[in-house]
């Protein structure tokens, strides 16, 4: 029998015909499908076609995944229907050991179905089935071993081999006809680079390989591309810009008021570099923002120009406030106190898009996506000098109105109190280990985004 609630749940129409499996397993499965692009992904152009097409076709193929796929969906809809799981260590419902056994028989039979198949398919299986069991241990609470199942995608996606790394170097040789192996790579390297920066919030020092991987190949451009024309090419500048300025913070978490360090020409041209790149952007922005075709976005464009506008306003300040030696200390100048404000007064504005009466509207992809919005406020808080400031927020991320993807649930929220401080409820959540991925820090993270 399916669940009394999937009355309320469409089984959407297949791509192919319909997996093979018990009623049960159908139903959780084409769960997976109704709410995955919204549930997980990212704004991206590809985040309808990997998660609605991409996705359910290895399903359909390979077993272990189809299974994987049926554990997520279940443990979705239990988490929909029963709320976040309190205890990880309590005995399983019945709904509970549905999803262990299914998770059970991807695990096992993962190996099976990475056997005998060439490089590019072994990778895409092995990525796609990281990814679920993750999503399913952030469904179920049980954060150790989530982080353990994204570290191993990450460490995956960082380390491609030539026959993978083909696919992103040459797209119009790998998107042909039927084959989007290119977009497919190209989604997950986006989608984990956007988790990576989030895992460093419940991690300690851990090394955000993908977003030093990428700015190595841009770090002395200070060129946005061409035009920013539309709502897609700021945010995918504003992206760009946020992972750069997330990976110089951490190359250079050492050398802070380092006056030998900053000396160097080679450090203060990189910084230089990032400080031009926000200007075009901001540029950029500016000009979008009053041109007559912003009142003709639709709402859910509006929040998303909105939550660009934030992060790169987040991103600068990060950048402003690093403590170079040229830089005095202690209090902030008026005129950082202003460009606090501003940064304020964007979140307020947000938030206040956010809570419309239009936004209860939204539907379909893209509806419920991240929209990084929390951990920009966590770190450009913690950022600030002027304690008013920094309580001020701080107070907005507690407070935001909007889940943004699985890592923001009540969980991740309380793991700062108004100081920015984690909480000692949710210290707990995650045990010390000997893991560079998985090991609990004990003060707040450093700057990332």
């Amino acid at each position: 029998m399916v669940p009394a609630t999937s009355s309320a749940l469409s089984i959407p129409r297949p791509l192919l015909a319909d997996i093979s499996g018990t009623e049960i397993e159908r139903f959780y499965f084409h769960c997976f499908r109704a709410v995955a692009g919204e549930a997980v992904g990212i704004r991206h152009k590809y985040n309808s076609l990997f998660w609605k097409e991409s996705v359910p076709q290895y399903c359909y193929a390979v077993e272990s995944m189809k299974h994987a796929f049926i554990a997520f969906g279940a443990a979705y809809h239990n988490f929909q229907t029963t709320g976040e799981r309190v205890d990880p260590t309590a005995p399983p419902s019945k709904t509970e050991r549905f999803i262990i056994q299914q998770y059970s028989l991807a695990m096992r039979g993962l190996a099976r179905d990475t056997q005998q198949v060439d490089v590019r398919r072994r990778y895409g299986i092995t990525l796609i089935s990281c990814i679920a069991f993750f999503c399913i241990e952030m469904l179920r609470n049980d954060w150790k071993a989530a982080l353990t199942h994204l570290s191993n995608g990450l460490q995956l996606m960082a380390n491609l081999p030539e026959e993978v790394s083909d696919v992103l170097q040459n797209p119009e040789k790998w998107d042909q006809g039927s084959n989007n192996s290119h977009v497919r790579v190209l989604y997950m390297l986006r989608l984990l680079s956007r988790w990576e920066v989030a895992m460093r919030l419940v991690t300690g020092d851990f090394r955000p390989r993908l977003t030093l991987q990428t700015y190595e190949a841009r770090k002395l451009d200070a060129s946005v591309g061409t035009k920013l024309s539309s709502v897609e090419d700021i945010y995918e500048a504003v992206d760009s810009y946020c992972q750069d300025a997330s990976a110089f913070t951490w190359l250079t978490r050492g050398h802070h008021g380092d006056t030998h360090f900053w000396a160097q020409h080679y450090p203060k041209l990189q910084h230089s570099v990032l400080m031009e790149r926000s200007r075009l952007i901001g540029n950029n922005i500016s000009l979008y923002q009053n041109n007559p075709d912003m009142k003709t976005l639709e709402i859910q464009d509006v929040i998303f120009f909105n939550a660009c506008r934030l992060r790169h306003k987040g991103a600068t300040l990060i950048l402003k406030m690093l403590p170079l030696p040229e830089k005095p200390e202690g209090s902030l100048e008026l005129e950082e106190i202003a460009q606090f404000d501003d940064f304020i007064h964007a979140a307020i504005s947000l938030r206040d898009v956010l809570t419309g009466s239009a936004t209860e509207k939204l539907t379909g992809d893209n509806a419920n996506v991240d929209l990084a919005v929390v951990p920009t406020l966590y770190v450009t808080g913690n950022s600030c000098r002027e304690e008013g400031l920094r309580k001020k927020i701080l107070s907005l991320a507690m407070e935001w109105p909007r889940r943004e993807n699985l890592w923001d649930g009540p969980a991740l929220r309380h793991m700062f109190d108004i100081n920015g401080i984690r909480s000692s409820e949710v210290r707990k959540l995650v045990t010390e280990s000997g893991s560079e991925t998985v090991q609990w820090s004990g003060c707040p993270p450093g700057i990332w985004f």
